[in-house]
């Protein structure tokens, strides 16, 4: 039977909508440049592994007051790292029930169960992140996990030593999440916009980073902030390889096309101003620090700029140094080294 016009132009889009979301597909992956793994050693490592997150604000909030002393010394084993060696002190246990009790608390709590019931989504994702870790670095050690109703502690959603990375839960629920307006003048929108699910592990690599990678301490050129911030992104892709590059770099669908196709005309501007090896504070805050958009670029730009050029410089390394392993980046403090050996050169659009 002879389609009808009006079938015809349906089926028309049908198949241009599927070729359009394949080139997005395809153009996709061939952006992804990570390292070389062995999918099995990668699964046999997963499999062994057993990651579990400890919640402090469930042991908090729903605790019996009447035998909270009791309750804290049972707690303090696993929860040193918030309880200490005597929790159970009159003082302690008094600003314990206050933090517990005040209603805006009460509140976030119920929120937290709201949208996390359980943090299975999690641990399997750390599960996987962890394996790809072991398998590059096989010498290391991961810290125990907790989640906590910090109060709104929107300096340090993510607090990471060696022993013990804390993810505080309330700093994730959402942009749209009511008491985030309450924060007024302290915390822009743009950073609200990355108070989300999505960012948890994402922001737990970047914290994560800092353990497997070296760097000058007291750096001041740009090209050095650009490669270590560049590497912390790259640590987070090689991490979570199937999480999208806007979640990565915190950019909208728009912000990230924008840095796609000027990516060239950014690495000529810095070059021609000879920004990469100069030590001037402000601009590097300008090119690297998060922001809506990079100043010296317009409004359509990104923040970061200058880190997103860096994370490409670590692809590039990436791609153009196939039998080496990623330690060898990592542990690379010279920026002059990274970038001659990255052939760096991005292609005009």
């Amino acid at each position: 039977m002879l389609l009808n016009y009006r079938n015809k132009k349906y089926l028309l889009v049908l198949v241009l909508l599927g070729l359009c979301l394949l080139f997005i597909s395809c153009r996709e992956k061939k952006k992804k440049t990570t390292p070389k793994v062995d999918k099995k050693e990668i699964r046999d490592i997963r499999e062994k592994m057993d990651v579990k997150i400890l919640r402090y604000e469930e042991q908090l909030f729903t605790m019996n007051q009447d035998s909270m002393a009791q309750i804290l010394e049972r707690l303090k084993n696993d929860y040193a790292v918030f309880l200490g060696e005597h929790p159970s002190t009159p003082e302690n246990i008094k600003q314990l029930k206050n933090f517990i009790n005040y209603s805006v608390h009460q509140k976030v709590y119920k929120e937290i169960k709201k949208q996390y019931p359980d943090l299975k989504d999690l641990e399997k994702a750390f599960t996987s992140a962890f394996s790809f870790i072991q398998y590059h670095f096989a010498e290391t050690t991961f810290p125990k996990i907790y989640t906590v109703l910090s109060g709104f502690n929107f300096e340090r959603p993510i607090i990471y030593e060696d022993t013990f990375l804390i993810i505080n839960i309330d700093m994730y629920l959402g942009a749209d999440y009511a008491y985030y307006k309450r924060l007024g003048g302290m915390v822009p929108q743009f950073i609200i916009n990355h108070y989300s699910r999505e960012y948890i592990m994402r922001d737990c690599m970047r914290e994560m980073a800092y353990k497997y990678m070296k760097y000058n301490f007291n750096t001041n050129s740009l090209l050095e902030e650009m490669l270590i911030e560049g590497k912390r992104w790259m640590f987070v892709e090689m991490t979570l390889p199937d999480l999208h590059d806007t979640i990565i770099a915190g950019y909208t669908l728009e912000k990230l096309q924008w840095a796609e196709q000027n990516e060239s005309n950014v690495w000529t501007y810095l070059i021609n101003k000879e920004y990469l090896y100069s030590n001037d504070n402000m601009m590097i805050k300008k090119l690297i620090y998060e922001a809506p958009f990079t100043a010296y670029f317009g409004n359509n730009s990104p923040g970061q700029i200058g880190t997103w050029i860096g994370w490409q410089i670590c692809r590039s390394w990436i791609k153009n140094n196939p039998d080496r392993k990623i330690t060898d980046l990592m542990n690379e403090k010279d920026p002059q080294k990274i970038l001659k050996e990255s052939k760096y050169k991005p292609r005009k659009q």
